[in-house]
C-alpha cells in the first residue's frame, strides 16, 4: 500500500505517539544493521561436492530423491524416469536451458502415442493462461530447470516467467528438476542476493520466485503427514555434474 492509499495516516501517527508519550522516528535514520554475518558465512566454506552430500542428506527429510548424472546421460537419466513414472504427457517450459543441456528430443518410444501430443510445450502469452493451466493439469510430468538447489534445506529455487508458469511447477503429478552443479549453492541467503543483486542492476526478475522443498504434504490433519496433498505426489531432482 502507497502512501497515496492511506487515510489520515499523519494525524493517526501523531495522535499515537502523543498518547504513548514519545516522539515519532524517521525509519531512515535507524537504518537496519545485521548483528552477525552468519547468513552468509553459514557453509560458505564448503565446496559444491560437500554441498551436494549436504542437499543429499536433506532431500531424504523431506521425501525428495535425489540422482545425479552427466550432460552426456543427460538424456538417458530423464527418459528412465518418464518411464518410471508410466510415461503419459509430459509438459515442459521454454527455456533455452534445454538446448543448452541437448534436451531436444525425448525418447519416442517412450510415449505410447504420438510424441507431439504427448509431450506439452508451455505457451508464452496471457492469451494462452488457461490452456496452459489446463495442459498442466492434465500431465502426468513436468520438467524443469531450477535457478538454484539450496543445501542446507533441501529446497530448489524456480521463477515464475513468460515461458514457465507456476501452474508448470505445482500441477503435474511427478515433478523433475534440473540442477547444474554450479547452481547448488549453501541456503536462501545466496539466491536471494542474486536476486537483489538483479534489482540493482535493472535486470528484469520474474513475477515470482518459488522456493520448492520436495512434493506437497500437510501436516496438520490429526498430526499425520499427507505426501502429495495439493501438488506433485513424486519429486526428483536431477543434478548434472559437469561443470
Amino acid at each position: 500500500m502507497t502512501d497515496s492509499n492511506v487515510q489520515n495516516r499523519t494525524s493517526f501517527l501523531s495522535n499515537l505517539t502523543e498518547k504513548l508519550g514519545i516522539e515519532r522516528q524517521n525509519v531512515a535514520d535507524h537504518p537496519f544493521r545485521p548483528i552477525n554475518d552468519l547468513p552468509e558465512l553459514t557453509l560458505a566454506d564448503k565446496s559444491q561436492e560437500e554441498l551436494l552430500e549436504i542437499a543429499k542428506k536433506r532431500v531424504d527429510k523431506i521425501n525428495t530423491k535425489l540422482v545425479e548424472t552427466t550432460r552426456e546421460h543427460l538424456t538417458e537419466t530423464i527418459d528412465q524416469l518418464i518411464e518410471a513414472f508410466g510415461q503419459g504427457k509430459v509438459i515442459v517450459p521454454i527455456d533455452s536451458r534445454f538446448d543448452e543441456y541437448g534436451l531436444t528430443n525425448f525418447s519416442k518410444n517412450l510415449f505410447s502415442e504420438n510424441t507431439d501430443e504427448q509431450l506439452t510445450f508451455w505457451e508464452k502469452g496471457a492469451e494462452n493462461r488457461e490452456m496452459n493451466i489446463t495442459n498442466a493439469e492434465k500431465a502426468n510430468i513436468a520438467i524443469a530447470f531450477a535457478e538454484f538447489l539450496l543445501a542446507e534445506s533441501g529446497s530448489v529455487v524456480v521463477e515464475t516467467n513468460a515461458g514457465q508458469g507456476r501452474s508448470l511447477h505445482f500441477l503435474p503429478q511427478h515433478y523433475i528438476s534440473i540442477i547444474p552443479m554450479s547452481k547448488i549453492v549453501p541456503r536462501s541467503t545466496q539466491a536471494a542476493a542474486y536476486y537483489a543483486e538483479k534489482q540493482r542492476n535493472g535486470e528484469n526478475v520474474g513475477s515470482a520466485i518459488h522456493f520448492i522443498s520436495g512434493p506437497s504434504n500437510s501436516g496438520d490433519i490429526e498430526m499425520q503427514l499427507v505426501v502429495g496433498l495439493h501438488g506433485p505426489l513424486v519429486v526428483y531432482y536431477v543434478v548434472v555434474k559437469d561443470m
